[in-house]
């Protein structure tokens, strides 16, 4: 290892090492929201499978699962524009127009 790549290695990890209890943290709220989002997938598919069969469902069955759906579709739309080079600037920029313009662009499970 050469003296540029040993400097660049050694300001790396002191980043992380600085950042590790904020990157731990961020990660385990990730797993939350996954955990969250999957069990509500699974609520929802329930419901909308419940329908289709001609079960009788509520009213706010139909509106929970139509929430969650709504939710699955800006996790996509989030998804894609997070790909694109910048994206997590661009993020951060469609949440503040789109709270100008009164759009609720993040899904539910991100703002708890």
């Amino acid at each position: 290892m050469n003296i540029e790549e040993s400097s660049l290695y050694k300001s790396i990890m002191s980043k992380y090492m600085s950042n590790k209890d904020k990157i731990s943290g961020g990660l385990k709220k990730l797993k939350l929201i996954l955990a969250a989002e999957s069990e509500q997938t699974s609520k929802m598919l329930d419901i909308y499978k419940k329908y289709i069969s001609g079960q009788e469902i509520t009213k706010s069955e139909m509106e929970t699962a139509n929430t969650q759906f709504a939710d699955i579709i800006k996790n996509a739309g989030l998804l894609g524009v997070f790909a694109l080079p910048g994206g997590l600037v661009a993020i951060a920029f469609l949440v503040k127009v789109g709270k100008k313009l009164g759009i609720d662009i993040l899904p539910k499970s991100y703002k708890d």
